[in-house]
């Protein structure tokens, strides 16, 4: 097992706890849209359907690793600096290809698309988080979520326009519930709002 594996396990596993904040806080692949994203702003554009390729990838990668474990005879060795014997991982030439490869992967569909783009139809980890996010809602234990009190939102739509993925913030705060599978827990919207209307909690979802 490489850390890879222990990386993106815990990744998912978070969301039990603390939803799709790990997708906001954590997620190398976040921050390399998010980058692009201040640099040359792009609203989203919604693609009908394309949203099903996401799944398709969950599904896939999920699929392939437990095939591959299967095929292996199960996991023999933990080996966390698997594949950076110089040091680091990106030691060759070919190496720096595949990387820089990735993170083109990761920035077209926020060029072509828009904010966040590769987060909203292409990635498979986030399924993970959103299945995750959805057992706990389930359960509602106590765990990271955001709340809000609609009587004090003054319309501004501020919330709108810097919610990093794009959401109709302003009508889940009329509708008095933040949930929504997209959310990253980002808390833009509780930062910017000028009346406070948007806040985090610990405490068990009420609705």
């Amino acid at each position: 097992m490489a850390f890879s594996f222990f990386f993106w396990t815990a990744f998912a596993a978070t969301s039990l706890v603390f939803g799709r904040a790990a997708c906001g806080y954590i997620c190398p692949l976040g921050a390399y849209q998010e980058a692009k994203d201040w640099m040359v702003p792009k609203r989203l554009r919604r693609i009908k359907y394309l949203k099903i390729i996401k799944y398709i990838f969950a599904v896939a990668w999920v699929g392939a690793i437990v095939a591959f474990v299967a095929l292996a005879g199960g996991y023999r060795e933990i080996n966390l600096l698997y594949n950076t014997q110089s040091g680091v991982s990106v030691e060759s030439v070919q190496s720096w290809f595949t990387f820089f490869t990735i993170i083109i992967v990761i920035l077209l569909p926020a060029f072509l698309i828009g904010k966040r783009g590769f987060c909203h139809y292409f990635c498979p980890w986030g399924v993970l988080n959103m299945l995750g996010t959805r057992i706990k809602h389930f359960f509602r234990w106590p765990s990271l979520h955001l709340e809000t009190t609609g009587q004090k939102c003054q319309q501004c739509h501020t919330c709108d326009r810097n919610c990093p993925m794009s959401l109709p913030v302003s009508q889940m705060v009329q509708r008095e519930s933040m949930r929504h599978d997209e959310c990253i827990l980002c808390g833009t919207c509780a930062d910017n709002c000028p009346n406070g209307v948007i806040k985090y909690s610990w405490r068990r979802p009420q609705g």
